[in-house]
């Protein structure tokens, strides 16, 4: 069932350096909403991330594209097949936790 969620986001991440950065170095997981140029295929990485977490691709209109569970540390690379806009990068269990399924629309806060 397909609907809207509402997410409390930690940080907005959308200058060059902060998307770059994401969840980098840091001791403990944030929600961190990543805005692109455009609505793109955008991989990701975990290298230098020390805690597993949740990563959800959405599209322009802030619905859920795709999703991926339980990423890894030091995952080399994570390569979307579907174009997003946004990318909402959350601890683990969040997709669980906030019952995300594909098409729901992400509000956030």
């Amino acid at each position: 069932m397909t609907g809207e969620k509402e997410i409390e986001i930690d940080e907005i991440a959308k200058s060059f350096y902060s998307k770059m950065k994401g969840l980098m170095f840091r001791q403990r997981p944030k929600r961190i909403l990543f805005i692109f140029d455009k609505e793109d295929i955008h991989p990701i990485h975990s290298i230098f991330v020390f805690f597993t977490f949740d990563a959800v691709y959405l599209n322009e209109d802030m619905k859920i594209v795709e999703i991926f569970k339980n990423i890894k540390p030091f995952t080399l690379i994570i390569r979307p097949t579907k174009k997003a806009k946004y990318l909402l990068e959350m601890e683990k269990g969040s997709v669980k936790n906030f019952k995300l399924h594909k098409k729901d629309r992400i509000k956030t806060r």
